[in-house]
Formats: structure tokens, sequence, C-alpha cells
């Protein structure tokens, strides 16, 4: 589970804010803000204090909610933003130099320039696929095909904070419970492809290199020879398992939280 948990998503939502624009209010940067929201940084008084004057509540109520006032903030829908999320053109089919094998994220071009894809991890590689088919590396010698789903126009500002690369930037859907109530089925996140090493314990998108890929916390056990991580997911009800960290094959890292549908 999260190392620092918190509400401050939840009321950043409600208050229909991006994270870049709760950053730029607050007179901080977009990594506090996903960090804090994470849980890999602690929302402290000081940061609840910069951050309550912009959502519409009070440090007190951010660190420690009353249960009615937390249940009506998660119920307020969030304000839907025009032109962030683009669906494609289902008769769309561009051309690529790989006739039916799809690209990978290097060479994708998207139709709405600046645009980074969506993808959807359960699709396969099959033909007849809606929109265009992008493969990630899984496995010794193998492709995970994934169908693009959507372009999100997101702002340059917000992506070069936010990844070390925008043109190795996913957006991906979160599937199932088992990251609550960090990560709820349904909400969008911004995946970093160019991180597939596990430099700092965080979250992360893995495969078992047969499975699809799934959203986990990864923590390094110190000391461990060979070199181990703890792959954990935030809902309790999930139990923790300790792998070789050779054995985890990693795809990127969850840089930000983007919406949801």
């Amino acid at each position: 589970m999260a190392k620092f948990p918190n509400h401050l998503r939840d009321f950043r939502i409600a208050a229909g804010l991006s994270q870049p624009e709760l950053a730029k209010a607050a007179d901080t940067n977009v990594q506090n803000v996903s960090r804090i929201e994470l849980g890999e940084r602690k929302l402290t008084q000081e940061w609840a204090a910069m951050f309550a004057r912009h959502l519409g509540t009070t440090a007190q109520q951010m660190m420690f909610p009353d249960p009615e006032v937390l249940a009506r903030v998660r119920s307020k829908k969030p304000v839907r933003r025009e032109l962030d999320r683009v669906p494609l053109d289902e008769a769309w089919t561009p051309t690529s130099e790989a006739d039916g094998e799809g690209y990978d994220r290097d060479s994708y071009e998207p139709k709405i320039e600046g645009a980074i894809p969506e993808l959807d991890a359960r699709a396969g590689g099959g033909e007849g696929a809606v929109g265009e088919v992008m493969v990630l590396p899984v496995g010794n010698g193998t492709i995970s095909a994934h169908k693009i789903l959507d372009e999100w126009r997101i702002p340059p500002s917000y992506l070069r904070e936010a990844v070390a690369n925008p043109d190795r930037a996913i957006v991906l859907g979160i599937q199932g419970d088992s990251m609550m109530p960090n990560y709820a089925p349904g909400d969008r996140v911004i995946i970093d492809l160019t991180e597939h090493e596990l430099r700092a314990d965080g979250v992360y998108l893995i495969s078992d290199g047969f499975s699809e890929p799934q959203i986990k916390r990864l923590q390094r056990v110190l000391f461990a020879v060979p070199p181990k991580c703890r792959i954990i997911s935030d809902n309790p009800s999930y139990e923790a398992q300790e792998v070789d960290v050779d054995g985890v094959k990693i795809l990127g890292k969850v840089a930000a939280y983007v919406g949801r549908r």
C-alpha cells in the first residue's frame, strides 16, 4: 500500500482541477502533487494548507477528513474538460511500415498533434481491432499487442515535468480493484516507458512475461542477494509477493494521474 495515504486527489478532483492547475495555483511543480497523491510523499500540514486554499477546504479536513465530508467530496463529479481526451475515428487506419504488426511507441505518430495514446492493456494483437495496434515488449522475444483507444492532448509543460521523454509516454486505464483506494477501476494514469528498471520504490507497469500488464507497487528488499522486491497491491485484501527483481518485467512507471473515464 501507499507509504503515505491521503485524500488530496479526492479534493482536487472535486474542485475540478488538474494536477498542473493545482501545482500552478499552489506555486509548486506537478511532480510534488503527483508524488503526494501517489502516497510517495507525505501530505504535511504545510502542504495541506498550501493546497486547501485552492480546493475550497481546510488543511484540517484534508488531513483528517470527517467521513461525511469525504463522502460528499467523493460523490462530486469531476469537471469535464473538452479536448483533453480525443476519441479516435474507428474508420481511421494509418499505414504502418510493419503492416499488420502495429507500431512501437517510438514510431507512433498521433492523429492529434502532440497527443499521447491511451492503450487497452486487455486487447490482443488480433486482426480487426478498432484503431491502431501498438506493441510493447513482454517476455523473451514475444510481444503483447495493445489496441489504441483514444489520444490525450496533455499540456507539454505538464508532460515534461511528469516524464523523462513525452514521446515515450502512454495513458493506461486501471483494471480491477487491487490498487484501491489509490487507483480505482476506470482511472487513467500516465506511464513513463523509459522507466524499465527498479531504480526506486514506486508504482510500475509490470508483467510476468505471460499475462496482461498490471499496475503494482514495487518495493526493493534491502540487502537481498540476489536482488529481490515485494510486489504490493494497495488493496489490503491482496497479499504481497516477494520475487527476484530479474523475474519482473518492468514496462514503465506510473508518472501521473490524468482522469477517469
